[in-house]
């Protein structure tokens, strides 16, 4: 009954106050206290000798606000895989929409879902967390369209038509020639 009462109590502390409570009550046990408590609790021995070690020193080390140090954790993703980013603005160059006076964020027409999964066919894998991240980098909106009943009514020849703009504007770019973006929606008439 000990041990579940206390396993449930270490469940809600976090990481510190884990390694404290249970070096307290390894020195509350005395001789073979750490062993036992390692043992109910799955923390490791040098864990809760640690936590000893920051109790006697008056967790004088401790940070009073953070629980993990600055700096700490894993690097985020473009730091792992630098080609990640340039890859991610190649794929969403072709299908960007939005504003032409920079006001507003560009958009694109592929989800996070599908923008994740063309990452890692390309051998660049990212979660969607990070490609609505890095897409915010770019100065895209990675919200989806409330009103995108017109991409899903036709979707391969809405992808045709964008493919055919892309080709266009780029021939267009090739030659030095000017390019002009409109945006236009069809107006609904109210009943």
């Amino acid at each position: 009954m000990l041990h579940q009462q206390i396993n449930l109590l270490i469940s809600r502390l976090d990481e510190q106050q884990r390694r404290w409570f249970v070096a307290l009550e390894a020195r509350r046990v005395g001789w073979g206290g750490e062993t036992l408590l390692a043992q109910v609790t799955g923390l490791s021995r040098r864990t809760i000798q640690r936590g000893r070690r920051e109790l006697e020193a008056g967790l004088a080390e401790r940070p009073a606000k953070r629980v993990r140090a600055p700096g700490g954790g894993r690097p985020p993703r473009e730091a792992q895989d630098p080609e990640l980013l340039p890859i991610l603005e190649a794929l969403v160059a072709p299908e960007t929409a939005g504003d032409p006076m920079g006001r507003r964020a560009k958009g694109t027409r592929s989800s996070l879902h599908q923008l994740s999964t063309a990452l890692c066919a390309a051998g660049h894998p990212a979660s969607r967390p990070t490609v609505a991240r890095l897409l915010r980098q770019l100065g895209y909106s990675p919200k989806v369209n409330a009103r995108r009943t017109e991409a899903r009514s036709s979707p391969l020849e809405r992808d045709a038509q964008f493919r055919h703009i892309a080709a266009q504007r780029a021939q267009f770019q090739a030659a030095g020639e000017s390019i002009i973006s409109v945006d236009a929606k069809k107006k609904g008439t109210g009943r």
